[in-house]
């Protein structure tokens, strides 16, 4: 923990007095005096530092010392939400065991007066209906009322007389209310046809029962029967209940999108397959007019998610949305003759209204893989944040933005996991957790919601042509690691530099009718001493150029590497373009202006200006851009060396060298590990074994040690698997592979090694065919370390073009020394005279060799084709026997290859084919 909290503080002690004292322990990131709302000081503050390390120093050198006359107490922090965290006795703290109580008290108490209160109030509600109800006990109408609204009445009751017989045992005085309770039903038996329908029947009940309430009136029987005629006029208007439920759907207040330039035979399940995870409630495509449709939703939130899919595809054509609810509206209420206000935006919460709709639009973490962290301290730095969210998974991005006013960062930043299940899990392991000395702040990170149309575009649309969906794809793979040339030139460049160099015309250059060599001769050469002139010119510039032989195994994160630029491109042509994302280091530039390198500030801002400049144009021509290796340059941009991991290995090496009687003396435990002598050594074929049923825990050294005693050892390797609740652990498989240097030391262990026990477990052996990874990586780091050995004077150059004919190969090479011979080995064909592709130069001396090699190995193109220089290891009898072998061994293929396609009724001759799989085998062996 490198947070630390100070108590027993001076009542007026100051910020400054204490960043002044604790200062002194290291470098500090928060400070945070604590007071009570009415601004009283509480004596006690948190300090933050940028290391654990500092944070211990500051508690055991400040613990239980005075400040002023106070002697204070200096204790590590507890983690947040810890049980380890004591109990807070201030009465000023929430979590105190005072505040606690009353919190608990003012609960309880709060819990029985909503029960008294509600009790009063029933009480009340009960005395109200008693009231309003005794005012109508004793009328015979409320009676009536009531016993029509009774629930337990039987349907019907009035047409069967069952109300009218219990009121006769009831009331058998009263005959006036029996007969009014007999006559309705009388009326029904008489006046009611039985053929009428049920709807009919219920009309006439309820006008029989408003006859029976104006019989009793004192009116005359023409005013009678004029009341009746106007309520039989009446009954007609009343609507039904399906009208009422197309109105109240009709009335739904909908969040309603307009969605324009839609294709012509779109249909409904098109348009809902379109917001697919989102269901929108209605879809309306007119029928006589085209080119639109109207998408509506019940709330605003799915109508927010459903704009984001503004400017996509629908049938290969571009869509666009606009918000269509307050038009809507205004439609439906000029329909229904009402007059609707639209709503106006509230210009003083626009940023509120902004933040809003953002925080609508937020998905979830395990969805994006995105967290957005911020109280970072202003000291943090990208690689320090990369290294803590890359323990519990890998990290595809880390976004930390910077002022650009400042130059520091603002404190807040993004990050994006690869996999969405590991960025869950970093988010519940780090929110509220000390880093840097401040508590971290984890949130769900936001989708990326300026997009433009290029970036919703896919490169699988049909609508796309060819050029545009290979445009596409470069651009979306321009950040993926790709091993190309770095000092690459095109024909046109090198043409212009020639012609700028010679003060000539690309013209003369090219022009080969006054004799002398070809024009792709000229070239050649041309581009070679430019790349001769371009590494002078960045080593004295502190450009690493190993970095670039080399295959990069890590790439930088500020430097970006600009190929194939047009021919003399200016640093002021690069500055303006390059800084309108932030400001440059370092533009490295070569006299040729084809290549350079420019080094931003920060990561961010490289990253920023690497996504919009990839691809783009630039003067006549597309922008390339690389990330150069890492460790390219020899200095950093304020000066201090930069010492590459590898140099300090190779140093170590020359000094045991250079003083080998020193070395044994001081270290005597390496002269039990002598180094075998065939430890540089190709191995032979047929040296790898399947190793069965190793014990999980089985590691590769105990492997290494239980075979050592055989015989030297090439590799060793255990099948492994990430572990899916650890993905940065690899868990055992139970088996693996080991090989040997020779071949009979295999056939030693296979024979005499069976079911040997390592760690208590029987392993069973079996001959592989299987070609080990670290045996590629090992074998191919070899073979680069012996091209660039020089081995004698000769030289095999590979990947010449087949339409480079003896004379222009001769004239390349001859013009770095003089040649003993040039061998080039044709086809063996008849008819033919081209050759092979690849050929034999030998000079007459040593040092040409080596200054042809060193020239024409950087970036030397003939024809369009790198020519690749490898120092020949053998002598020229022994190359064309091993290239005769390889020829034999492939006519042999293809020979068993037609044998095998015979027809079934052909003779299948086993004598003749068993040779060639023979030597098939030996082949593969070598």
């Amino acid at each position: 923990m490198s947070r630390i909290i100070v108590k027993q503080l001076p009542k007026h002690i100051t910020e400054d007095k204490l960043r002044q004292i604790f200062g002194a322990q290291g470098t500090i990131t928060d400070l945070q005096l604590k007071y009570t709302p009415d601004g009283k000081f509480r004596q006690f503050c948190f300090v933050g530092y940028s290391s654990e390390d500092e944070a211990q120093a500051a508690i055991r050198h400040l613990d239980n010392t005075c400040i002023q006359t106070s002697r204070v107490r200096v204790e590590s922090c507890a983690a947040l939400g810890s049980e380890s965290k004591p109990q807070s006795w201030s009465k000023y703290a929430k979590d105190s065991k005072k505040n606690l109580d009353k919190l608990k008290a003012e609960e309880e108490a709060a819990k029985a007066g909503t029960k008294i209160q509600s009790s009063k109030e029933k009480k009340k509600k009960d005395d109200k209906v008693e009231q309003i109800l005794g005012k109508h006990k004793d009328d015979p109408e409320f009676q009536e009322f009531l016993q029509a609204h009774d629930k337990t009445r039987t349907l019907w009751g009035n047409d069967l007389g069952i109300n009218g017989n219990q009121n006769e045992e009831e009331n058998d005085e009263d005959k006036s209310e029996q007969d009014e309770e007999d006559t309705p039903a009388g009326r029904d038996d008489s006046g009611v046809d039985a053929d009428a329908g049920d709807e009919e029947t219920a009309a006439d009940d309820e006008n029989e029962e408003d006859a029976g309430k104006l019989a009793e009136k004192p009116i005359s029987d023409l005013e009678y029967m004029k009341s009746l005629m106007a309520g039989k006029a009446t009954t007609p208007a009343t609507p039904t209940k399906k009208a009422t439920t197309k109105a109240d759907k009709s009335n739904l207040e909908l969040f309603t999108i307009k969605i324009h330039n839609v294709p012509y035979n779109t249909k409904r399940q098109e348009v809902l397959k379109f917001f697919k995870p989102l269901k929108p409630y209605s879809v309306r495509l007119p029928s006589k007019v085209h080119g639109f449709c109207y998408v509506g939703f019940k709330t605003e939130k799915d109508m927010a998610k459903g704009m984001l899919k503004n400017k996509s595809f629908i049938k290969g054509k571009q869509v666009f949305f606009s918000d269509f609810t307050e038009k809507n509206k205004v439609t439906k209420a000029g329909k229904s003759g009402q007059t609707v206000t639209p709503a106006t935006t509230e210009t003083g919460n626009a940023k509120w209204k902004q933040q809003q709709d953002g925080l609508s639009k937020e998905d979830d973490i395990s969805e994006s893989g995105r967290i957005f962290f911020r109280n970072l301290a202003y000291t943090t730095t990208e690689e320090e944040l990369r290294q803590l969210f890359e323990q519990y998974g890998p990290v595809v991005e880390v976004n930390l933005p910077v002022d650009k006013l400042t130059r520091k960062i603002k404190g807040f930043g993004t990050v994006t996991y690869m996999m969405p299940e590991h960025a869950l899990k970093a988010f519940n392991a780090l929110d509220g957790t000390d880093f840097h000395g401040r508590l971290l702040h984890l949130l769900p990170g936001k989708d990326i919601a300026e997009k433009t149309a290029q970036d919703d575009l896919d490169e699988n649309d049909a609508s796309l042509s060819f050029k545009q969906k290979k445009a596409l794809k470069l651009k979306k793979n321009a950040q993926k690691p790709i091993g190309w040339n770095t000092l690459f030139m095109g024909a046109n460049a090198v043409a212009e530099i020639l012609a700028k160099q010679f003060k000539t015309t690309k013209e003369k250059i090219l022009d080969t009718s006054d004799g002398g060599s070809s024009a792709a001769v000229r070239l050649a050469l041309g581009e070679t001493q430019i790349v001769i002139e371009m590494k002078r010119f960045l080593e004295a510039e502190g450009v690493r150029l190993n970095a670039f032989d080399e295959p990069p195994k890590r790439r930088s994160n500020t430097v970006i590497l600009a190929k194939n630029l047009p021919a003399a491109t200016e640093t002021s042509e690069l500055t303006p373009l390059f800084s309108r994302f932030g400001p440059i280091g370092r533009i490295v530039l070569p006299p040729s202006g084809v290549t350079a390198l420019i080094e931003y500030c920060d990561p961010s801002e490289a990253r920023q200006a690497f996504k919009k400049l990839a691809y783009s144009k630039f003067k006549n021509a597309p922008l390339y851009l690389e990330w150069a290796p890492d460790e390219v340059f020899t200095t950093t941009l304020s000066g201090e060396p930069v010492i590459p991991k590898s140099e300090p290995k190779e140093e170590k090496r020359e000094e045991k060298k250079e003083k080998p009687e020193e070395s044994q003396k001081e270290t005597p435990e390496e002269e039990e590990k002598p180094i075998a002598e065939d430890a540089d050594d190709e191995p032979e074929p047929n040296t790898t074994l399947f190793l069965r049923n190793l014990n999980f825990k089985t590691v590769q050294e105990t492997v290494e040690r239980h075979f050592r005693h055989l015989g030297s050892i090439h590799t060793v390797e255990i099948a492994k698997r990430k572990d899916p609740e650890n993905p940065r652990q690899l868990n055992s498989l139970g088996y693996g592979f080991i090989q040997f240097k020779k071949s009979a030391v295999a056939e030693h262990a296979l024979k005499n090694m069976q079911l040997t026990h390592i760690d208590g477990n029987p392993v069973e052996l079996k001959r592989s065919d299987r070609v080990l990874k670290s045996q590629d990586q090992a074998g191919a780091q070899r073979r680069l370390a012996a091209q660039k050995m020089q081995t004698g004077t000769k030289i095999l150059v590979r990947n010449i073009p087949f339409q480079a004919q003896y004379r222009e190969v001769r004239d390349i090479f001859k013009a770095f020394g003089e040649l003993r011979s040039l061998r080039i080995p044709k086809k063996a064909t008849g008819g033919e005279e081209s050759h092979r592709g690849f050929g034999f130069v030998d000079y007459m001396s040593k040092a040409e060799a080596k200054r042809a090699f060193e020239a024409l190995s950087a970036s030397t193109h003939l024809y369009g084709r790198r020519l690749v220089l490898e120092w020949s290891a053998n002598d020229d009898s022994q190359d064309v026997e091993e290239l005769r072998k390889r020829t034999a061994a492939k006519f042999g293929e293809s020979q068993a290859a037609t044998a095998a396609k015979r027809s079934r009724k052909s003779f299948f001759d086993v004598e003749a084919v068993a040779p060639a799989g023979d030597d098939d085998e030996e082949e593969d062996g070598h």
